[in-house]
């Protein structure tokens, strides 16, 4: 699937942008500030209904306005299908998203219309920051792929919450206590199945990604569930009572989960350096949008933010043709257009300088022969 046309207002210091977008290759250059990651967080918003730069999206608003829209033409291969997305948020936090002029219930609907990879310079952290990096990484390929996971996940969240409500209360109720733990522990396991499961089929797309890129050495992957699995949860569960009212939380479940990855059996946050972090989160992520596409027939969209400072030459020209054999459609960012017109001088591309906020097409590099 792919972006053919993209409506943006009032997103930042974008105050119109309007881009007709190439199926793959994407190209957004220019100086510092002028608006080149505001545009990815634009498509990010159509896919998310969020943003990945702030949490308050009050801020995300143009500050001489009230509101920022932002629409798209979505095009699918399998179905052959083309869909109108749009969604709207005012600076007062009101929420709108439509598909083809029908609103949906939540920006969860979103995502399944346009399944995004977003790599920036925050993205080293699903190896080197909190486990919960590395249950939305998992969560995300899971999503896609499995139909049911949804409904799952929004019982398991809901029941969650409520267990540590009741924990958080100052007198407890043990007999409301063991029902909301009966309720929690099929869905931890479900979760924890499907997790497992997703993991064990994504180790070959992994392995293929790795072997496109240089120098990382052995990885292996060990999935721990969020608690000690030599014992059934009831059992954790039974163990952990006093400790979950004490701290007034749930302390183990599918909520605690955690990849181990390591590098020629050495924890890779230790033993890679920051390049080759960076690298290995590019092959987990192509991983996953490989696995989509054998699942769904459809590719994902990749947004790589400032890819030149993320990578040198070598491995920028290695993952551009990943994502060329995969037929991805992906937006990238840049300062110097001189940066990536080697790289892009044999393939159809589109080149976009942004100014001041304002987008144009480049037209002196040939570009667009499609």
């Amino acid at each position: 699937m792919f972006l053919s046309k993209l409506d943006i207002f009032q997103v930042r210091n974008l105050q119109a942008v309007q881009l007709s977008c190439h199926p793959q290759a994407n190209i957004i250059f220019g100086a510092n500030g002028s608006g080149k990651t505001s545009v990815l967080e634009s498509i990010y918003l159509l896919g998310r209904g969020r943003s990945f730069r702030h949490r308050d999206l009050r801020v995300v608003v143009n500050n001489d306005a009230d509101e920022l829209i932002v629409s798209g033409r979505l095009n699918r291969e399998v179905s052959g299908s083309s869909h109108q997305l749009g969604i709207k948020r005012t600076s007062k936090g009101q929420f709108e998203a439509r598909v083809d002029g029908q609103s949906l219930q939540s920006a969860v609907q979103l995502v399944s219309e346009l399944p995004l990879q977003l790599i920036d310079a925050h993205s080293f952290m699903l190896l080197e920051g909190g486990p919960l990096q590395r249950r939305q990484f998992l969560d995300w390929g899971v999503f896609h792929v499995e139909h049911t996971y949804t409904e799952v996940w929004r019982r398991f969240q809901k029941t969650l919450k409520q267990r540590n409500q009741l924990l958080r209360h100052g007198r407890m109720d043990e007999a409301m206590l063991s029902t909301w733990t009966a309720e929690l522990i099929p869905l931890c396991e479900q979760i924890t199945d499907f997790r497992r499961s997703y993991l064990g089929q994504l180790g070959g797309q992994i392995q293929a990604a790795l072997s496109a890129f240089d120098g990382l050495g052995e990885i292996s992957f060990e999935y721990y569930c969020g608690w000690d699995n030599s014992r059934s949860l009831q059992e954790v569960y039974i163990q952990d009572q006093a400790r979950d009212i004490a701290t007034k939380t749930t302390n183990h479940g599918a909520h605690r989960a955690d990849i181990k990855i390591k590098v020629d059996g050495q924890p890779a946050a230790d033993h890679l350096s920051r390049g080759q972090i960076k690298l290995l989160v590019y092959a987990l992520k192509l991983a996953q949008a490989s696995h989509y596409r054998e699942k769904s027939g459809e590719s994902c969209l990749f947004l790589l933010d400032d890819l030149p400072a993320e990578l040198d030459y070598q491995h920028r020209g290695q993952v551009i043709a990943y994502l060329n054999d995969l037929g991805c459609q992906y937006f990238i960012t840049g300062v110097d257009k001189r940066d990536f017109e080697s790289l892009l001088e044999k393939m159809p591309y589109k080149m976009f300088h942004m100014e001041h906020g304002a987008a144009s097409i480049d037209e002196t590099t040939g570009i667009e022969s499609l």
